[in-house]
């Protein structure tokens, strides 16, 4: 790749065009893969949910609460929901017997493993279709975009983060 130097209004121009494919990606795969997640009969709030036990592999109420934007009443009222849907579980934690402890179950873990590894093989599939210099040239402006991103954001990536059964 050229290391070139582009004016600021041609910058943006790429900026704006890079933004642009990328919430149009996102956005057709989010469409795509909607009618499986309605299947599913899962509230919003309850997905989300199921998608931060993915990530994070166990939460607290309180924490969990805090991640959906709710009270701790109401996220109690909604893993107990996902509890008899058997896509989540609770334990006392072992530090501090006063709290609870949620995590997916494996039927809960299993889901979201399959939804991955689907969308993984999309992007095999998409990713094998693309020339080798495309290829690298994804790669190289990719990799360091994800590490901005993340230092940005100071989330972990999920791949690194201990979760559980994942």
């Amino acid at each position: 790749m050229s290391s070139k130097k582009i004016n600021q209004a041609s910058r943006r121009e790429i900026e704006n065009e890079i933004i642009e494919a990328f919430v149009e990606m996102v956005l057709t795969q989010k469409f795509a893969d909607m009618p499986k997640w309605i299947d599913l009969n899962l509230t919003v709030s309850q997905l989300r949910a199921v998608f931060f036990l993915a990530f994070r592999g166990s939460l607290t109420i309180g924490e969990l609460a805090k991640l959906l934007g709710m009270g701790n009443p109401a996220a109690s009222i909604l893993v107990q929901q996902l509890v008899q849907q058997e896509l989540a579980e609770r334990s006392e934690d072992a530090k501090d017997r006063r709290r609870t402890l949620v995590r997916l179950t494996e039927r809960g873990a299993e889901l979201m493993r399959g939804r991955r590894e689907q969308r993984e093989a999309k992007f095999r599939n998409w990713l094998s279709q693309l020339s080798d210099d495309e290829l690298a040239g994804l790669r190289q402006g990719l990799v360091p975009l994800v590490k901005l991103v993340q230092a940005d954001l100071a989330a972990p990536s999920p791949r690194t983060e201990p979760a559980g059964d994942r």
